[in-house]
């Protein structure tokens, strides 16, 4: 009878645990998961024919470089790259799992001495309008976890994404990062494999820097200044769009 009773306290103990764990995560989930005020909504943002006609403000642009966040359907999981209104290339890609990531204080303190993220995060990848920021070469690493990012080139700096070849460090090995291409796979970023990544970066290296229009990263239209005029400013002529259907 003891016993019985024991092992029914054990259970009840572990029960109650996993219950407040539970609690605690979805607690978190909902303060983690909640998107920024820039962010498109989901749907078609790219309008490809509107483009290839040159009647939009993206032809503005060198380079446009449209990625499809969704986790299924025909063009999940993917990215053009066009230049010039012509298009370059089409890859695979592996953009945010769109979950939470949870990091204990442990292992956070030990993914500061080693590698990895140290806070607990939502990996998201943001839909919208996003001029390349900055560009960096093959041995580009995070300033956060450590990891390589190579040919990383960022176009949200306010979460820190870019588009940069499948770390070559990954837990399994590059491998293991190229075959989950397709899927969801990320901490936010997108992925592209290795023989992809140097082309989509030699074009973007390429076009360079210039004068280009000032967009709503919610809609892809121009923004005005106070006499009615559209903004332009100095930056990459380099576009990237996220959208998500």
């Amino acid at each position: 009878m003891n016993r019985l009773l024991t092992v029914f306290g054990l259970l009840l103990v572990a029960t109650l645990a996993s219950f407040n764990a539970f609690a605690q995560s979805s607690a978190l989930e909902r303060k983690l998961m909640v998107e920024d005020s820039y962010e498109a909504p989901r749907g078609r943002l790219f309008n490809e024919q509107a483009y290839l006609r040159g009647e939009t403000y993206l032809s503005q642009y060198t380079n446009v470089i449209v990625i499809n966040k969704a986790a299924s359907g025909s063009q999940a999981q993917t990215l053009r790259l066009y230049t010039n209104r012509q298009l370059m290339l089409s890859t695979y890609v592996s953009t945010g799992r769109e979950d939470v990531e949870y990091i204990s204080k442990v292992r956070g303190v030990v993914n500061k001495i080693f590698k990895g993220t140290t806070s607990s995060h939502w990996r998201h990848t943001t839909r919208g309008f996003y001029t390349i920021k900055r560009v960096h070469g093959y041995n580009y690493r995070s300033g956060e976890s450590k990891f390589q990012m190579p040919f990383a080139m960022f176009f949200n700096e306010q979460r820190g994404l870019a588009v940069h070849q499948v770390p070559p460090d990954l837990s399994g090995g590059e491998a293991a990062g190229e075959a989950m291409l397709g899927k969801r796979a990320s901490s936010g970023c997108v992925r592209v494999h290795k023989s992809q990544i140097q082309t989509i970066h030699r074009a973007v290296t390429a076009a360079d820097r210039g004068i280009v229009p000032v967009l709503d990263t919610r809609t892809g239209r121009p923004k005005y200044d106070q006499n009615g005029k559209i903004r332009y400013e100095s930056g990459y002529k380099t576009i990237v769009i996220v959208e998500e259907y």
